[in-house]
């Protein structure tokens, strides 16, 4: 194995795999440092596949900036990934006058941030969209652009994806440190 690597990345969780996958689409080595025996076996395997909207970040933070670009970026990378993907939008449901009170704030977070389609609908309406819907549901906050994914089988995508165009995954590495040297870091594990 080689020694030396133009980028480590470490975690072998679906952001990990998803990033390796990307710096491989330039001319560096790439080696995916992974704590576990295998990846996906961290906060990637309670992941519950939603891909979220991005309507909850707080508006001019990266976390509602990725939020929207992620989401947007998810149905072509599963396609080339071969992973399956489901745009199934997303309801936020309020029981109570006080979480209805919530979605308004909701919506104009989501609008700020850059998320289309969003609109509050109330128990009438969501009815006729969702007829399963439960008993008490007041209102909810429509978001057509969620979706779901298998976070392991889009973990796994991307890091065989990352490792055909020539990334080296090296797993039971836990990184305890880095060193700075003259060319770069030293991780220890």
């Amino acid at each position: 194995m080689k020694v030396n690597f133009d980028v480590a990345v470490v975690g072998g969780g679906v952001i990990g795999a998803l990033a390796a996958r990307e710096l491989k689409k330039f001319d560096l080595s790439v080696v995916v440092l992974e704590s576990a025996a295998d990846v996906a076996a961290g906060a990637s395997k309670a992941n519950s596949g939603i891909v979220h909207a991005g309507f909850d970040a707080v508006p001019g933070t990266l976390k509602a900036k990725y939020n929207v670009i992620g989401n947007a970026m998810m149905e072509q990378t599963c396609r080339e990934l071969g992973v399956k993907y489901i745009r199934n939008g997303s309801l936020v449901v309020a029981r109570t006058c006080e979480e209805e009170g919530i979605l308004p704030e909701l919506l104009f977070r989501g609008r700020q941030n850059g998320v289309k389609g969003l609109k509050i609908m109330l128990r009438e309406q969501l009815a006729e969209e969702e007829p399963h819907i439960a008993d008490g549901i007041a209102a909810a906050l429509y978001a057509p652009t969620g979706g779901i994914v298998c976070p392991y089988g889009l973990t796994i995508a991307a890091m065989g994806n990352a490792m055909d165009n020539g990334a080296e995954l090296l797993c039971g590495f836990t990184v305890v440190g880095a060193v700075k040297t003259g060319t770069g870091w030293q991780l220890v594990s």
